[in-house]
């Protein structure tokens, strides 16, 4: 698993369309040698997922592993998995411009937050963040998690 753990600070620069990806997390990108980043719209909230390159296409091809690229099931696929991508390489200082189509769709403003998962890491309106971790201690109830 790559090493994309935590919850960051940060801001959108609306104006430039642009964000810096935090020092910990451009870390555990070299780590991994991933010069090129991979953002799509998360298909589960308001967010923007934001992969290691080479470990979202190694995802994309276990999922179509198997499956004939004529079918209509490897088109469906494909269409989620490929043709909704952003393929970004940050500048030296982590720097990128968002898509404006993203930063709508994840309704970014000037606060955001970065927050790990594992594998990717997500960016977050830090207002959708704090809606979405209210929901989640709500559903806990106490649990083990």
């Amino acid at each position: 698993m790559s090493g994309f753990a935590g919850t960051f600070g940060g801001t959108f620069d609306a104006k430039k369309g642009r964000i810096s990806v935090p020092a910990v997390f451009r870390a555990a990108l070299a780590r991994s040698g991933a010069e090129d980043i991979v953002l799509r719209p998360s298909r589960h909230a308001p967010c923007i997922e934001v992969w290691p390159g080479p470990a979202y296409m190694a995802e994309v091809e276990r999922r179509v592993e198997g499956v004939s690229p004529l079918s209509g099931e490897y088109q469906s696929i494909m269409r989620k998995l490929v043709s909704r991508i952003h393929t970004l390489r940050p500048d030296g200082e982590g720097r990128i411009v968002m898509p404006k189509e993203l930063a709508e769709k994840a309704a970014l403003d000037g606060e955001i937050m970065f927050s790990g998962l594992g594998a990717y890491f997500q960016i977050w309106s830090a207002q959708k963040l704090a809606e979405e971790e209210a929901r989640l201690e709500a559903e806990d109830e106490g649990g083990d998690v």
